[in-house]
């Protein structure tokens, strides 16, 4: 039965809809306004101080002035007076090499290099295998003397270790010591970084996670694949030392070993704003590997690492052993800007799949083992015969102490 109402009774509900539409907008707007009005007073405070400067400079320096140089330092300034150590302004050559290595697409000759402050000198600690350092003959353990006939010194290690990344198909000399033998090779640049180092001890699996980038999970895949086929039944993940990366690129890793979420907020990792709303949320799929894990972690596991380490431990995957780690539980994401630079910025603190968040807290190790400073000096280089903390790990999974 069709009922009609009244022609009163329907300019009263479109009445009463308008007025509702009308209250809502004005809300928003109202709160919007209110956010731009408190910002004013802070922002115009800040452009007057820059203005005042800027005037003062242009009427008095006596030099020319860059102006490229200066908006870059401008910018550079701008961001370190957030009081953030992760947030930084990258330049456009800065910002190309930074996508490039989140990517996965850095170039080099394919090794895991590091300078030892103890005799001042840089080593060689990873060979990718098939590597152009590789095919030059350079191993772990080797120590580099001097790269492009340059002397390595605690002045200059930093910008050495840059020249063996750069320009695919470019070359580097490098010259380094092995026992009583000196040798000189050159390089070509033209192997994408690997985030990802493995090898079988026994039954058990040892990985070395150095980075967390686009290319790291389809690595890890990889990596865990070949040692199951060679019959691994555990895995030691080492994540000692391993800060970079992003926090997206390690749930994609966490993705390889474990299965869709359950519990918590069903997600591996929600991204939280200041405001307490959602930034992203990174899920799993449904495959997994089923055996026992260990991950080894210290001071210097950071970041993207944290996230892996402590997930794997929420799902029963693994325990923690080693130290306790640095506490950086943020996200940071990079925005372009017009001169071709970025500003590099945190935006959201990461909450694990059902862990506390151990921002500015870090993870605390189920079993802690520490390394005396020379051995901790030495990391990189030890033997894991001599690594009390992958001893340790090697015992808990198989109940024996590894002869290597």
């Amino acid at each position: 039965m069709n009922k009609k109402i009244s022609l009163g009774l329907a300019l009263a509900l479109i009445f009463i809809s308008v007025a509702a539409t009308v209250a809502i907008t004005m809300s928003l707007t109202m709160r919007t306004y209110n956010s731009i009005i408190k910002d004013l007073p802070s922002r115009s405070k800040l452009y007057s101080a820059v203005s005042e400067l800027d005037d003062i400079v242009r009427n008095n320096y006596y030099g020319e002035i860059n102006d490229s140089l200066l908006n870059a330092e401008l910018s550079g300034g701008y961001a370190e007076g957030l009081g953030d150590k992760y947030s930084r302004y990258l330049t456009a050559a800065e910002y190309s090499v930074y996508k490039d290595e989140m990517d996965g697409k850095k170039i080099g000759i394919g090794v895991i290099a590091f300078y030892n402050p103890t005799d001042m000198s840089i080593y060689v600690a990873e060979v990718s295998e098939n590597s152009p350092a590789a095919i030059s003959g350079l191993q772990k353990g080797d120590k580099i003397t001097h790269i492009d006939e340059e002397s390595v010194s605690v002045y200059n290690y930093t910008e050495l270790l840059k020249k063996l990344t750069g320009d695919r198909l470019s070359t580097v000399t490098v010259t380094y010591v092995r026992g009583d033998e000196s040798k000189t090779v050159s390089v070509v640049k033209g192997y994408s970084a690997q985030s990802v180092y493995y090898g079988l001890n026994g039954s058990v699996g040892y990985l070395k996670i150095t980075d967390f980038y686009a290319t790291t999970a389809s690595q890890l895949k990889t990596a865990v694949d070949s040692l199951v086929k060679q019959g691994a039944t555990g895995l030691i993940f080492d994540l000692r030392g391993t800060a970079n990366g992003l926090v997206t690129h390690a749930a994609s890793a966490l993705d390889v070993l474990v299965p869709v979420a359950s519990e918590g907020s069903g997600a591996l990792a929600t991204a939280v704003a200041k405001d307490g709303s959602v930034r992203k949320t990174f899920t799993a799929e449904a495959e997994s590997i089923s055996m026992p894990m260990i991950v080894l972690i210290n001071s210097d596991t950071a970041g993207p690492a944290e996230l892996f380490a402590c997930d794997l431990r929420d799902y029963g995957k693994a325990q923690l052993v080693g130290e306790k780690t640095a506490g950086n539980g943020t996200m940071q994401e990079a925005f372009a800007l017009s001169d071709g630079g970025a500003i590099l910025l945190t935006t959201a603190v990461v909450r694990p799949y059902i862990s506390e968040s151990y921002h500015k807290v870090g993870l605390t190790p189920d079993t802690e083992v520490s390394l005396n400073g020379e051995k901790r000096t030495k990391l990189p280089l030890l033997a894991l015969s001599d690594d009390d903390q992958y001893q340790k790990a090697y015992v808990l999974l198989t109940g024996e102490t590894s002869g290597e």
